[in-house]
């Protein structure tokens, strides 16, 4: 009888379905193998990627690699578009992200809903919330803390601005050239 549970429990083990997350995975398309909506580790993807969670390297060519929730390196070329948070570094294209970021999102166009710290580098960072640091051609934010750019706009700047234009709603004047600071 022993022998019979035992059996019975090795092959429970072997038909069990594996844990939800992968440390591997190509996407192309709406095709991902393996099919797991978790990746904690390596994914790459061409012209589309798609997941809940990716922890680790995840690169994309010519891609809109999408995912809810990133943690690491993300390298894409193309867009990289974000649901809910992410923290590391994410160069690409194009960066959407419409939930809270921390660490440093590099890209040519970047929308950002919240950065609470780290970098928004581009030609383009345009902020619905706060951003904690833009480095810019044109740097658009709601709140901010630190712009340095040719164009810099905020409603709210919290420490100062360097540029060649400075526009912030609470600044010492609203539109000054070279810095802006908020008025006290």
């Amino acid at each position: 009888m022993k022998r019979v549970v035992l059996v019975l429990l090795l092959v429970a083990g072997w038909v069990a379905p594996a844990p939800a997350e992968t440390g591997f995975q190509f996407a192309a398309g709406t095709t991902r193998v393996p099919d797991d909506p978790h990746v904690d580790g390596f994914r790459i993807s061409f012209f589309h990627g798609e997941n809940e969670r990716m922890n680790g390297f995840d690169f994309g060519i010519l891609s809109l690699s999408s995912t809810r929730d990133r943690s690491g390196l993300a390298t894409i070329f193309g867009v990289s578009r974000t649901t809910g948070t992410s923290s590391g570094l994410n160069a690409a294209f194009m960066i959407v992200h419409e939930g809270e970021a921390s660490g440093v999102n590099a890209g040519f166009l970047n929308f950002v809903k919240t950065l609470k710290s780290g970098l928004n580098l581009g030609f383009i960072n345009v902020t619905e919330g706060f951003s904690s640091m833009d480095l810019s051609g044109i740097g658009v934010s709601d709140r901010s803390n630190v712009q340095v750019g040719f164009i810099n706009v905020t409603k709210k700047i919290e420490n100062f601005q360097f540029g060649f234009v400075n526009i912030a709603e609470n600044g010492f004047l609203p539109v000054f050239p070279i810095f802006n600071v908020p008025k006290q």
